[in-house]
């Protein structure tokens, strides 16, 4: 820390100064794209947005460095900035928070605040590291659509819902339809999404809710993702 404080108080024009922050940046981006790639739940580790972290460090230390105390430099720089499109999807949230965690970085060592760069950096990768191992981060979210069909007149809905309690932590009737045909007559078809208490045992629910009596057409599906399936 008393290192960092006398590079801190070193002239801002200092080219000793410059390049420290810089390296303090790749440094600190470095060890922010460590703790994504530990973290991440991914299986195929994005590349090229690892990188972008970062070039990103080192890009806003360098835009900051440029600015300095200079107002007029500030908005020129911004403005310039502001011509840019970036039409990057991100679908992850918690991939923004990594992109503020580099910018972050890079902003502090632009300024030459050595100490709250290494701080804040190391606090947000401790907790990263943190809630990977909490309940919070869940290394699957398998979600469930169940669609089945009973009679109109069945007394079996109970039972099929007792079913879906026994197996599934979460669930909800998402929808259902009454129709009629010449061949089935009047008949509910529901439709479920459910998150199974564990992941394999969507072979056991489908299984108990064949036995039950009327029940028809059973269609079962997962997919990990985080996006309704009903959409």
């Amino acid at each position: 820390m008393e290192f960092l404080t006398s590079v801190s108080n070193m002239d801002n024009q200092s080219v000793v100064l410059i390049v420290f922050s810089v390296l303090l940046a790749f440094v600190l981006s470095s060890l922010i794209v460590f703790t994504y790639e530990k973290t991440a739940q991914e299986v195929a580790t994005p590349h090229h947005f690892i990188q972008s972290l970062i070039l990103m460090a080192i890009v806003t230390t360098t835009i900051m460095q440029s600015i300095g105390d200079s107002l007029a430099r500030g908005f020129g720089i911004f403005g310039a900035l502001a011509i840019l499109r970036f039409r990057t999807n991100l679908i992850s949230t918690r991939n923004i928070s990594f992109i503020f965690a580099s910018m972050a970085a890079g902003i502090a060592c632009g300024v030459y605040s050595f100490i709250t760069a290494v701080i804040g950096t190391l606090a947000f990768c401790i907790i990263a590291f943190f809630l990977r191992l909490t309940p919070f981060s869940r290394k699957s979210n398998m979600l469930g659509q169940l669609r089945f069909e009973l009679p109109a007149a069945s007394a079996e809905f109970e039972p099929a819902q007792a079913v879906i309690r026994e197996f599934c932590n979460d669930f909800v009737l998402k929808r259902y339809r009454v129709l009629y045909t010449e061949e089935k007559g009047e008949y509910v078809e529901y439709q479920y999404e459910v998150r199974l208490a564990k992941d394999m045992q969507g072979a056991q629910l489908a299984g108990k809710l064949r036995r039950i009596d009327g029940l028809k057409d059973l269609r079962l599906n997962f997919s990990d993702t985080y996006v309704n399936l009903t959409d």
